[in-house]
């Protein structure tokens, strides 16, 4: 921790965007803390407190995700008529009210309520965070701004799951409803902190747009967001597949799970901004996503190789692929942020960031299946997943040539994106 401490103070003297990028990094730390620290309480709370069954938790958290889906593009839509800033502000003051009444849930109608009503705005917030980047810093910085914030939300989830241990080492409804109302402040906080911040270079004349859908015809940039949201299966890998794999098809010790977790989570920390470099580009966004196709791949094939080897060996190839698996998340944040920046139609950020998010919602929907699939399939499901993220990290490249020209069509040549090619 104190590793990850230094690095967060090194970035107080060199965060891009001067004092709006501090207060975005205040604000990611704030959001995650308050998020960590629900996510350690949010099942024992249920099952516990409330007394609802497992099913019943996974029927409220289907219907919360099927909501979330249908509300993500009207929301970026109006993101483009009143500005992320506006949407984002109201977005985390919904979120606030929804989790002041989290603690008082009773039964399985008030809990299907409150997370139905989280799910109207659930998949808008990082999409009009991401937007609101955009909007408050310059072009030049917003992609070392972003892959700033998500290593300091790696740390603020580790702080918030420590606070959340708190509760349950309380256990008691009490505790559990300190920890959600920890959380709910935690929006209001994050809502009070947006609105303060300043725009740039974006006159309210050109958020006052009539209403548009044209991304669902944008095929460049849909291909774009669909092997950005493949290549996202490593959220799923790190928290599903190697742990299953582990478990059920290596002579290793589940107890190595924590570790390898460890792991990835500090190298995530130390390592997002170096693996953001050059992603300011289509081409540079595109090799960030060839690289990390070329890594989960690996990753893959090295998890095939650890049932056959002794205990110590089968150790060291598993925290090889720890490592690869980490290089693929990184390499695939900085690339899918790069680029869904530079593809959106300029004024319409707000709808295409949503897209753009909403693959990777439907990623986080259909992975499990398929990554139980993939466990279950042995050297074979592995070898074939291998080959999907290889496939779709070097197809970024041409989906890159694709889109240069679509936008060379639309609007003279411009210098943040050239080097198509």
């Amino acid at each position: 921790m104190s590793v990850l401490w230094q690095r967060v103070r090194g970035w107080r003297g060199s965060m891009p965007g001067g004092s709006v990028g501090i207060r975005l990094a205040v604000m990611a730390m704030i959001d995650a803390v308050g998020t960590g620290a629900f996510l350690a309480v949010s099942v024992p709370f249920i099952t516990r407190s409330v007394g609802l069954s497992e099913g019943s938790l996974g029927l409220g958290l289907t219907l919360s995700a099927a909501i979330a889906l249908g509300t993500a593009i009207p929301i970026g839509i109006l993101a483009d008529r009143i500005g992320p800033k506006k949407v984002l502000v109201g977005v985390s003051l919904w979120r606030c009210a929804c989790f002041v009444l989290y603690p008082f849930v009773q039964n399985l109608w008030q809990f299907l309520t409150v997370v139905c009503l989280l799910g109207l705005v659930d998949k808008a917030a990082a999409p009009m965070e991401q937007a609101l980047v955009g909007q408050v810093t310059a072009t030049d910085d917003r992609v070392r701004v972003v892959a700033i914030l998500r290593s300091l939300r790696n740390v603020g989830f580790t702080v918030g799951a420590l606070l959340g241990g708190i509760g349950l080492l309380i256990d008691s409804r009490a505790g559990y409803a300190a920890i959600l109302l920890v959380n709910a402040a935690s929006f209001a906080v994050l809502a009070t902190l947006a609105a303060r911040l300043p725009v740039l270079g974006a006159p309210v004349k050109s958020l006052r747009r009539r209403f548009s859908v044209s991304v669902l015809r944008d095929g460049s940039f849909l291909s774009f967001t669909g092997i950005n949201a493949v290549l996202t299966m490593h959220m799923t890998l790190l928290s599903i597949g190697i742990p299953l794999w582990i478990v059920g098809h290596t002579a290793v010790s589940s107890a190595l799970i924590s570790p390898l977790v460890a792991v990835n989570t500090v190298l995530a920390v130390a390592l997002q901004v170096r693996a953001s470099r050059d992603t300011d580009t289509i081409a540079g966004a595109a090799r960030a996503l060839v690289r990390a196709g070329i890594c989960l791949a690996v990753c893959c094939l090295l998890l095939v190789a650890a049932p056959k080897l002794p205990v110590v060996l089968a150790v060291g190839v598993l925290l090889l692929a720890m490592v690869a698996l980490t290089g693929g998340e990184l390499f695939q944040s900085a690339g899918g942020w790069g680029g869904s920046y530079l593809l959106a139609v300029p004024g319409e950020e707000g709808v295409y960031l949503s897209v753009f998010w909403l693959g990777v919602a439907v990623q986080q929907i259909a992975a499990p299946v398929l990554v139980s699939v993939v466990v279950t399939s042995g050297a074979t499901g592995w070898a074939v997943l291998a080959a999907l993220f290889a496939v779709c990290g070097l197809a970024a490249p041409l989906i890159g040539r694709w889109a240069q020209a679509q936008a060379d069509s639309r609007t003279p040549a411009d210098p943040s994106l050239a080097e198509a090619t």
